[in-house]
């Protein structure tokens, strides 16, 4: 398909400027809908950190949604292990990343 074409081709250019953190948590969440817990144990399992530490993932999350607009928030669930609601992460389609990519350039009417 195009879009996946399209999708795998914005992916290689932001790479190069994305921390090797930032890479694995694209290539684990892929074209999944996970939380922040899920990503982190998947990134246990393939070895990409050593132990268990939310501290992996939490910061990047936000920095991938707020900086880098390549994940978007799309809903709550409830984590496992909390019981609280938390936010569940899945790749920004190219429409949203371009939108949220120019909002600061739209000017605001009042």
């Amino acid at each position: 398909m195009i879009t996946e074409q399209t999708r795998q081709l914005s992916f290689e250019d932001i790479k190069p400027k994305m921390s090797k953190r930032y890479r694995q948590i694209l290539e684990i969440i892929a074209d999944e809908k996970m939380t922040a817990r899920e990503i982190e144990m998947k990134m246990n399992e393939k070895g990409y950190s050593k132990y268990f530490d939310m501290n992996h993932v939490r910061p990047r999350l936000t920095e991938l949604v707020n900086d880098y607009h390549v994940l978007v928030e799309c809903e709550m669930k409830e984590d496992y292990l909390t019981h609280k609601q938390v936010a569940v992460y899945r790749k920004a389609t190219k429409q949203e990343k371009m939108e949220l990519d120019n909002m600061e350039h739209i000017p605001i009417l009042s």
